[in-house]
């Protein structure tokens, strides 16, 4: 495991992980057109998260609400356990003040709105250093 580079010489590294392909897809389109991020990996399940991060090695993880609501807790704490570098955007239905405020109390994490994912994208990978902007 390596120390997150994100800088401006390295893209962005990028681990997808929703439980809809379509929506995969659609990020991985929307990333492609982003010279400052490269997806390493996609995932449907936390578990696979887990796997995908250990394999490809990426800087941040864009999560599905649901993976994070609808999976075992303890598997989203041995995920920041295991990669303390990992960024990771928790990606919301819609979007709500309280969505919000419990992701980042509970977990400390950034969420985006998938509505606006095209924006919201854009300025995650933009961010200096690689550094998720919330």
């Amino acid at each position: 495991m390596r120390a997150s580079t994100g800088g401006h010489n390295s893209p962005l590294r990028v681990l997808i992980a929703d439980k809809c392909a379509h929506f995969r897809e659609t990020v991985r389109r929307v990333l492609s057109q982003q010279p400052e991020a490269l997806v390493v990996g996609e995932a449907e399940t936390l578990l696979d998260a887990a796997r995908e991060a250990t394999a490809r090695d990426p800087d941040i993880v864009l999560l599905d609400i649901e993976l994070v609501m609808n999976e075992d807790p303890a598997r989203l704490r041995r995920l920041a356990e295991a990669f303390p570098y990992l960024q990771v955007v928790v990606m919301l239905n819609e979007d709500s003040a309280d969505y919000r405020a419990a992701v980042g109390e509970r977990w400390g994490y950034s969420c985006i709105v998938k509505e606006q994912a095209e924006e919201d994208l854009a300025s995650i990978v933009g961010a200096p250093s690689g550094r998720v902007v919330r």
